[in-house]
């Protein structure tokens, strides 16, 4: 009997401890740095603006990384000649889903400065012919502001 609660103490250990570290190993993985670069050199939108801009040298810049009061990696693409790189776009890759976002700098709600959006709300709005101009959104609908 004595042997049968030792296994039996054992295997509860063992099963406990493989478990936790899986939920530890799960929590502390994050992306890195190159892979933020990555998804974002392999957007659609990235490639289709490195063809787009070839003979002006077309570049991806890495212009902040998360730290304790941001998540996100800031990734800039643009053009570097004339020795001066020029932001095209600004991507957000959320450090710990991989999440990506874009600024949209036309959002006029609140005075934030900020209002990320996702790449999939980029993808369906930005065809818009609201998405040029300051706009909001108001139940999921893209309202242009008048002036």
């Amino acid at each position: 009997m004595r042997h049968f609660t030792f296994i039996l103490i054992y295997l509860s250990t063992l099963i406990f401890t493989l478990s936790a570290g899986k939920t530890v190993h799960h929590i502390n993985k994050r992306i890195t740095t190159k892979m933020a670069l990555a998804q974002i050199k392999a957007l659609l939108e990235v490639k289709s603006f490195m063809r787009y801009a070839k003979k002006s040298k077309p570049m991806l810049m890495m212009e902040k990384e998360p730290n304790s009061t941001n998540k996100y990696y800031c990734i800039a693409v643009g053009v570097n000649n004339f020795d001066q790189f020029r932001t095209s776009s600004l991507y957000f890759v959320d450090s710990i889903t991989g999440k990506i976002f874009i600024n949209d700098s036309m959002n006029v709600s609140n005075g934030d400065t900020w209002h990320l959006v996702s790449l999939q709300q980029l993808r369906r709005w930005g065809k818009s012919a609201g998405w040029e101009k300051p706009h909001i959104f108001i139940g999921g609908k893209l309202i242009v502001v008048k002036n």
